[in-house]
C-alpha cells in the first residue's frame, strides 16, 4: 500500500470510481431512464447507491486509506485526479444549494384545463346528416352487423382487440401518447354521436395535434357505406348506443 500512496497509483483510486458511481447513477436515473423518475424517488435509491458505496470502500484497508487520502486537503492525487476532485468538491455546495431552492421555491401555474377525451370534431361534423338507414339503432339488421363485423376485424380488431375492449394485438406498442380506445368504456363512443364516430372512421387521427392518435384514415380503405357498417357492428359489440348532439 505504501508503494501506492507515495507513487504512481496502479488504477483509478476509489475516490474517483465512487463519484463516478454516484453521478453516474443520479443522470441514469433523472435524465436517461424514460420517463425520468420523479425527485424524491430518485434520492431513495441514491441513498442505496451511497450505502452500497461505503461498504465497498470500508471492505479493505487499502482502499479505506486511499479514500482518506482523496478528501484529504493535503491529497497525493495524480494532477488530474485533483482537478476532478475539487471541482466535484466545489460543485457540491452549488448543488445542495440548488436541491433545497427547488424544493422550497413558490411557483405560480396557471389553473390546469378541464380534460376532453375526446378531440373537437371540425364544424361540418355537427351538421352532417347520417343517412337513414344508419341513423336508427333500432333498425340495424343482423345482416349490415355482420358485414360490418368482417370490416371491423380486418381494420379496427388488431387495435381495438376482437372484443372491442380496446386490448388488440397492436394495442401493446401503441400506448403511448395515447393507447387505442375502449369501445366499452361508458365515456367512449356512447358518448359520441353517428357522425363524430363516421369523421373519426373516416378520417382517423394522424391529423390529430390534440392528442396525437396513430389511428389511421380509413378512407381510402372503405367506403362510406362499409364504414357505417363497420359502426353499427362496433356499438353492437361494445354493448352501447351513440347519442344525439
Amino acid at each position: 500500500m505504501g508503494n501506492r500512496m507515495n507513487g504512481e497509483r496502479e488504477g483509478m483510486p476509489s475516490g474517483i470510481l465512487a463519484l463516478i458511481i454516484l453521478i453516474g447513477s443520479y443522470i441514469l436515473m433523472r435524465f436517461v431512464i424514460s420517463p425520468p423518475l420523479p425527485s424524491a424517488l430518485t434520492n431513495f435509491f441514491m441513498l442505496f447507491v451511497i450505502v452500497g458505496v461505503l461498504i465497498h470502500i470500508t471492505l479493505e484497508d487499502g482502499r479505506i486509506e486511499e479514500f482518506l487520502d482523496f478528501i484529504s486537503f493535503r491529497s497525493r492525487l495524480h494532477p488530474i485526479y485533483n482537478v476532478i476532485r475539487w471541482t466535484v468538491f466545489i460543485m457540491i455546495p452549488f448543488f445542495v444549494t440548488y436541491q433545497v431552492y427547488s424544493a422550497v421555491k413558490i411557483s405560480y401555474a396557471p389553473p390546469g384545463e378541464l380534460f376532453q377525451p375526446h378531440v373537437t370534431p371540425p364544424e361540418w361534423v355537427v351538421g352532417f346528416k347520417v343517412p337513414e338507414w344508419a341513423s336508427d339503432p333500432a333498425t340495424w339488421g343482423r345482416g349490415l352487423i355482420a358485414e360490418g363485423k368482417i370490416y371491423y376485424e380486418n381494420h379496427c380488431a388488431p387495435c381495438h382487440g376482437k372484443e372491442a375492449d380496446g386490448r388488440g394485438p397492436e394495442a401493446r406498442v401503441l400506448i403511448y401518447p395515447i393507447p387505442p380506445t375502449n369501445f366499452k368504456d361508458p365515456g367512449a363512443i356512447a358518448q359520441l354521436p353517428l357522425s363524430y364516430v363516421y369523421w373519426r372512421v373516416k378520417e382517423g387521427g394522424v391529423r390529430d395535434r390534440q392528442f396525437m392518435s396513430s389511428m389511421p384514415a380509413w378512407e381510402e380503405e372503405m367506403d362510406d357505406e362499409e364504414i357505417w357498417k363497420t359502426i353499427m357492428y362496433m356499438y353492437t359489440k361494445a354493448g352501447v348506443k351513440p347519442r344525439t348532439w
